[in-house]
């Protein structure tokens, strides 16, 4: 059946930007669709209007991501990018090169070419639109090419290829008519080619594909043109398609046979896992975030495209282009137009107002700086103590309307597993109360600079670390800077240089060359409480590997000192925060020595409690199940006992009450055990487990009061060195290490495991047990004694061919800085 006007020109269309993208690096020029379109033009698509194809073309171009150059002004603009990435030097050769060839060179009658060079050459400013610009990567002009014999060409062609196990497809034309003839083996295709040349053939193309023309040829066959196309194997289709087995690919829908019939394959998107030949074509299997895999065509797949969604006006969040399609075209015309308020979309841009929980979404296609950026897990936007900005939604079910509150500053306090607890940092309406509000990620974005903070210098323009423009004043930095926080856009300033940093885009400040800062009498410095909190856990770091250490060992806090102990910490404060520390390791000396002047004689002096016997302990109070079971409180007790020599007095009075408590409801615990079965036992057991669970919850107050970074360990508090690790180590097994255990210590070697594990779904995530300790050897068996509880972190595979171990490394390799071994583990059960 003949098909109508608008599908043939639909099917030459989506021909011509499947050749370009494959064969012309993605660009569609108005040369590429006439020579396309005269080779198909005995085919049906070819009989399409070209006028209807070229609509069809730019209708498309932005979902294919094709490139599109029509018109004179899109060849113009096309060329001054070109132009824009090369060398004043490389331009003036090209000039030259122009007037050298006179009037015999096309480039000189090229009007465009002409245009673009002279503007370039000129005194003009740069047009905004080539800063950051990517060029089209094939040449838009035609150069002057030397005569070549295409005979020679093939042959040189045929002798560098690799024809060994080449197979070749061969087609006769005749009067139009063209019809298969028996493949040839590629082995000996250079000498048959050479005796038909000699026999008067005209011969030209390359290795992979050439023709054999006899027509006006007195001895030959005929007027035939053979042709001969070299078959792509799988390896050289994956390699000509542009992707790599592990990219994240997406597909189209398409109609599948299937035992009941041929049925609709929807369109969808995964990680490209393998490809083979099946039926004389090469498919791929292409497997999704649910594990399940589909069966594409290569040539179906294209790099997953990608959208921003944002919703109520808060951060964006990058979704897959498919996803965010499905989602306007259910909002538009399937099930959840129901819950659709009012709606508008254009292109791929979308504005849909929900009557449910989700109110406002925008949609729009992601910008190449947002799809080069780093996509973090949701649990790692954001870490302990950083700024942000809150921006929270309420919805009112009897109105079936979502409302915006307004914005406030707030501190994150921590990550609950699937939102951010984030205190305000400006008191509620009584002044001492700081609310805290549970907030997705979405409803969050970092503090953002203010015009103020903008260094009044002139800055320098970096685009994807290429320095770009020199000496952008500050004015139009504070302009840039204005713009950004009234559309809301998350942007930082970046504490090293002071630098604004918004995607792949920074603002420097110039720094003069040995110019000396000016004399300035310096003004007290004010700290934020925001940096109080996290000095508080270097001081702690300090002292343990100092006067807590074993033994003890006593230095200055000198800049040098402080800089060497946090050297291997995986975010070393800066060096500005060195007065805050010492500030803080005088007031807790100051602390001590006046618990010291008011405790009597006849009892001993103290030292600060360790950390690692405090997160041993609290680590203890977790691992009480709901069975209670009575030799787990008396665990936790000896824990809370080892902790009262080294807490101070307040807190030392709290741990020997919880201790005691925990004893006591041991006790009760076995006597009601020996009542069951008995009439009357259910209140006694009730009674006791009461008990329990209140000399639990007492216990971890007690442990908080002590170290209130027991509840979890910062990267800050890793020991990092020989000595470090041996006496966390020691302190960690106070209680529940073994004789064998606490004696490896002394003898083992000092490491830092990365233990990794592969999820169990499609296993493409990786999770890090990261935990400093003592690799030893118990009864023959190589262990790895822990000096701390694990610190977890999950993150993405970069690389499928290879393990969790080595994915970690490249991962976490030049964050884990430490002074002993680092060792890659991978769990061989997954």
């Amino acid at each position: 059946m003949a098909l109508t006007q608008t599908a043939r020109a639909q099917h030459m269309a989506q021909q011509i930007i499947d050749f370009a993208r494959l064969h012309n690096h993605g660009v569609v020029t108005d040369v590429l669709v006439e020579e396309l379109m005269s080779r198909d033009r005995n085919t049906e698509q070819g009989k399409a209007h070209p006028v209807t194809v070229r609509r069809i073309i730019r209708q498309q171009s932005e979902l294919e991501v094709v490139r599109v150059i029509f018109t004179r002004e899109e060849r113009y603009w096309a060329i001054r990018e070109q132009l824009h990435h090369m060398t004043p030097a490389e331009v003036t050769a090209l000039a030259d090169n122009i007037a050298d060839g006179g009037d015999d060179d096309p480039r000189g009658w090229d009007r465009e070419l002409v245009d673009a060079i002279d503007a370039y050459r000129s005194n003009r400013p740069v047009p905004a639109r080539l800063y950051g610009c990517q060029p089209v990567a094939i040449r838009l002009w035609k150069n002057p090419v030397p005569v070549v014999d295409p005979y020679k060409a093939l042959i040189r062609s045929l002798h560098e290829a690799d024809l060994s196990n080449a197979i070749y497809d061969v087609t006769a034309t005749k009067d139009g008519v063209e019809r298969a003839c028996p493949p040839q083996a590629g082995k000996r295709l250079a000498l048959a080619v050479g005796i038909k040349h000699g026999d008067g053939a005209r011969t030209e193309g390359t290795a992979d594909r050439f023709t054999v023309d006899w027509r006006g040829v007195a001895n030959g066959p005929g007027d035939i043109v053979f042709t001969f196309r070299r078959r792509m194997g799988v390896g050289e289709a994956v390699k000509a398609s542009g992707l790599s087995l592990g990219d994240l690919v997406q597909f189209p829908g398409r109609v599948v046979a299937t035992d009941e019939g041929r049925e609709f394959a929807p369109a969808g998107y995964g990680y490209l896992r393998d490809a083979w030949l099946s039926g004389g074509q090469v498919v791929a299997a292409v497997e999704g975030e649910d594990g399940k895999r589909e069966v594409p065509l290569l040539s179906d797949l294209r790099p997953l495209r990608w959208h921003m969604r944002t919703m109520n006006g808060g951060t964006p969040e990058r979704i897959p282009t498919l996803d965010a399609l499905r989602e306007i075209n259910n909002a538009m015309l399937g099930e959840g137009r129901k819950n659709v308020r009012e709606m508008s979309a254009t292109g791929g841009d979308a504005r849909i107002v929900y009557r449910d929980v989700r109110g406002e979404v925008w949609l729009r296609p992601a910008t190449s700086a947002e799809i080069a950026m780093e996509q973090k897990p949701e649990r790692e936007q954001y870490a302990e103590g950083d700024r942000v900005i809150v921006r929270g939604t309420f919805y009112r079910p009897e109105e079936r309307r979502t409302y915006v509150l307004d914005e406030y500053e707030g501190t994150v306090v921590n990550w609950t597993g699937s939102h951010f607890n984030v205190r305000a940092v400006e008191p509620d309406e009584d002044g001492t109360t700081y609310g805290v509000r549970r907030c997705r990620v979405r409803e969050l974005r970092p503090v953002p600079p203010t015009v103020d903070d903008v260094v009044d210098v002139p800055h320098d323009l970096y685009l994807n670390g290429e320095l770009r423009h020199r000496g952008v004043t500050a004015e139009r930095v504070r302009k840039i800077v204005r713009n950004l926080r009234g559309k809301r856009a998350v942007f930082v300033q970046d504490p090293a240089d002071m630098a604004i940093v918004s995607l792949n885009t920074r603002y420097v400040p110039q720094q003069p060359a040995g110019d000396p800062e000016p004399a300035t009498d310096t003004a007290p410095q004010v700290w934020s409480e925001e940096d109080r909190e996290r000095v508080r856990g270097f001081a702690a770091k300090w002292r343990a590997e100092t006067v807590c250490a074993e033994p003890p060992v006593r230095r200055e806090p000198t800049d040098e000192a402080l800089a060497e102990c946090f050297e291997h910490t995986m975010r070393p404060i800066r060096a500005e925060l060195y007065p805050l520390v010492r500030e803080e390791l005088a007031g807790w000396d100051a602390r001590v020595a006046a618990e010291d002047a008011a405790r009597p004689e006849n009892i001993p002096a103290v030292s600060p409690a360790p950390l690692f016997t405090a997160l041993a302990a609290y680590e203890a109070a977790n691992d009480i199940g709901m069975a209670l079971a009575p030799e787990d409180l008396e665990r936790l007790a000896r824990h809370l006992l080892s902790m009262a020599p080294g807490a101070p007095s307040p807190e030392r009075r709290a741990l020997v009450t919880a201790h005691y408590a925990l004893e006591s409801a041991a006790e009760s615990l076995r006597a009601a055990a020996e009542r069951r079965g008995k009439p009357g036992q259910l209140p006694v057991v009730n009674a006791a487990r009461r008990q329990a669970d209140e000399a639990i919850g007492a216990a971890r107050e007690a442990i908080l009061a002590v170290q209130p970074n027991a509840e979890q360990i910062r990267p800050t508090d890793v020991p990092a060195t020989v000595d470090t690790i041996r006496a966390a180590a020691r302190a960690y097994l106070t209680v529940a290490g073994t004789p064998e255990e606490l004696a490896a210590v002394e003898t083992g070697t000092p490491t830092v495991r990365v233990w990794c594990s592969s999820d169990k779904k499609s296993g493409w995530t990786v999770t890090a047990h990261i935990t400093a300790g003592v690799s030893a050897e118990l009864d023959g068996t190589p262990v790895h004694i822990p000096a701390h509880p694990p610190i977890l972190r999950t993150f993405g595979k970069r690389d499928g061919r290879v393990g969790a171990d080595e994915n970690a490394r490249k991962q976490l390799g030049s964050r884990l800085r430490f002074g002993v071994p680092v060792e890659y583990v991978e769990d061989g059960r997954v």
